[in-house]
């Protein structure tokens, strides 16, 4: 089972927005992401999802800075009202690490 990332993110059904999953508290030193990361959908494919990469600068996330290299960025399009959907976000890292989160998005 993959471990669930702490933000739920909220969107309308005819909103595209900008969806940010930090993983700055798994990097240990000056490890960072690379490469291109994958996100898909788990439970339909209601959702476009585009545009996914690593931060390239530093971006606020749950109040929070995350620097360069240290969290996946994408962008989310449609989905129904009222249904809650689980997107897998899998990310390599330079050091050799491979991390996995899901995180919820409820589309109102």
């Amino acid at each position: 089972m993959t471990i669930r990332a702490k933000q739920v993110q909220r969107k309308s059904s005819g909103e595209t927005m900008q969806v940010r999953v930090s993983f700055a508290q798994l990097l240990v030193d000056s490890d960072t992401l690379t490469g291109t990361p994958t996100v898909a959908e788990q439970t339909t494919s209601d959702l476009t999802i585009t545009s996914v990469e690593v931060n390239t600068g530093a971006v606020t996330i749950l109040g929070e800075s995350v620097s360069a290299s240290n969290a996946v960025l994408f962008m989310c399009a449609g989905g129904s009202v009222g249904v809650s959907y689980i997107i897998k976000v899998t990310v390599s890292s330079v050091g050799g690490s491979i991390f996995e989160r899901e995180i919820v998005l409820n589309v109102q």
